[in-house]
């Protein structure tokens, strides 16, 4: 028997023209509701239960795949930082140079930003103090400066490898509800009139079942939706905790370690097989979500918005259309994602941004409990912070190495007496100069122990290091 030609997911749902996660391509729906034949039954080998069946494991295997690939880079990812990433960061803080990680403007890579002098100059208004210091950290920054950028070079790899992921990770769930809407359309169109079939349907297959799959697809996509949303939430999490180091804020760099241990208490949410519900039970379940979900849908706002630009779609010329395309659809136009390169490339307070981030992460979990802890602490921090400053502009006269033993003495006394329960960076000049802007993420020095300990426990240290 001749092998049939694969069918895209598309076809199922009755010969709409959509958008891939990727780019645009001219399908034969888009052609035939363009003038063209009409659409053919997609699987038309099967029939029956087989169809059904295979109908539904065609659609759910996409959202499925997704998830799996963006887990797995993102864990790669996750793993660069455990056993390279903080150290690095770590020691960029100590070069006392100020440098910044953030998206670039193209939304295309992460960058580390850092500027190392050729020359150490001088003004006319430096101290002798003022001028030891000044060399003092110029020579700290070149004397490391070949091993700091293979360091950069790669945390921007795999910084850009997380940004790619949010990237395709938010296209999926963007795209999942646009087919949603398109499920519930055929819905309503079955509902006025069950044999207002897209095409026709093989033998042994009922407008009935062509409904409760439309039903259990609708469902699915929910739960593929929500399980990519945690996914994304994770990431969104570690991207910006990696940013809280740099020069906004010189966070701790061993905070990373408490997300990244946050993310693997939580653990990867399974997609489910991507197969007909075998039990009657389960299969019930589902259809009875679907049908409320179905309900909500069609009543919402944002499915009238979506029939009126699809209205407008269909109203303007095609190279109008073509040439509009990236204005009503994609990333560009996603509040979600827009929220994203802000958190990790704006120029706010990076309080606010964690604020942000804990609205995004769904609660429950041990990350969303990392970073409303985070919040709590660094509040407390803030009270302390003036004291902390306070503390470095009285040794400013001193050199470097005199400046951090005391002000770090200063410090340690200043939180002793005014608040439990905060852990700042005070471990460079960099650090001390920016303790108003930190986050804090530990309540205790003992924590930065115990996470780090639990952390090397985990395959984010035990694996071998993954080439990106």
């Amino acid at each position: 028997m001749k092998k049939a030609p694969p069918v895209t997911r598309r076809e199922i749902l009755g010969g709409f023209a959509t958008f891939p996660l990727i780019a645009l391509v001219s399908s034969p729906p888009l052609i035939a509701a363009c003038g063209g034949r009409p659409p053919e039954t997609p699987l038309a080998h099967l029939y029956g239960k087989e169809w059904v069946h295979g109908a539904y494991s065609l659609y759910s295997t996409k959202y499925a795949g997704v998830q799996t690939s963006a887990d797995r880079s993102c864990h790669d990812v996750y793993r660069v930082l455990a056993q390279k990433g903080i150290t690095a960061l770590d020691a960029l803080q100590s070069r006392d140079v100020p440098f910044y990680v953030r998206v670039d403007e193209t939304a295309h890579a992460f960058k580390i930003e850092r500027s190392v002098p050729e020359r150490l100059t001088f003004t006319a208004d430096m101290t002798e103090a003022d001028r030891k210091s000044a060399e003092i950290g110029w020579k700290k920054a070149r004397d490391h400066i070949h091993h700091d950028y293979e360091e950069v070079r790669r945390l921007d790899l795999a910084l850009t490898q997380l940004l790619m992921q949010v990237q395709r990770i938010r296209n999926a769930i963007e795209e999942g509800r646009v087919e949603q809407y398109r499920i519930v359309e055929q819905l309503v169109s079955l509902r006025k009139d069950p044999n207002t079939l897209p095409y026709p349907l093989p033998y042994q297959v009922t407008p009935k079942d062509y409904e409760e799959i439309l039903l259990l697809l609708l469902e699915r996509l929910e739960d593929d939706r929500m399980r990519l949303g945690l996914l994304e939430a994770d990431v969104i999490a570690v991207g910006m905790t990696v940013r809280s180091t740099d020069a906004g804020s010189a966070t701790l760099a061993a905070s990373i370690r408490k997300v990244l241990l946050a993310v693997v208490e939580d653990g990867a949410p399974s997609p489910r097989p991507p197969t007909f519900p075998a039990d009657e039970n389960e299969k019930a379940k589902f259809l009875a979500a679907a049908r409320v979900l179905s309900a909500k849908i069609e009543t919402s706002p944002e499915l009238n918005a979506w029939r009126a630009a699809e209205r407008e779609k269909k109203l303007a010329p095609l190279g109008m259309f073509l040439q509009g395309l990236d204005l009503m659809t994609g990333l560009p136009t996603s509040a979600v994602y827009r929220t994203v390169l802000d958190i990790w490339r704006g120029d706010r307070d990076y309080l606010t941004y964690l604020k942000i981030v804990a609205s995004l992460v769904p609660h429950g979990g041990a990350v969303a409990r990392t970073v409303v802890d985070a919040i709590d602490y660094t509040m407390k921090a803030r009270a302390v912070a003036s004291a902390v400053v306070a503390a470095v502009k009285t040794v400013q006269s001193r050199s470097t190495d005199a400046l951090v033993a005391e002000a770090k003495a200063q410090v340690a006394g200043q939180i002793a007496g005014q608040a439990k329960g905060v852990v700042l960076n005070t471990a460079s000049r960099f650090a001390l100069e920016r303790a108003d802007k930190q986050l804090s993420f530990f309540k205790d020095k003992l924590e930065v122990t115990k996470v780090t300990e639990a952390l090397s426990q985990t395959n984010l240290v035990t694996q071998l290091l993954p080439g990106l």
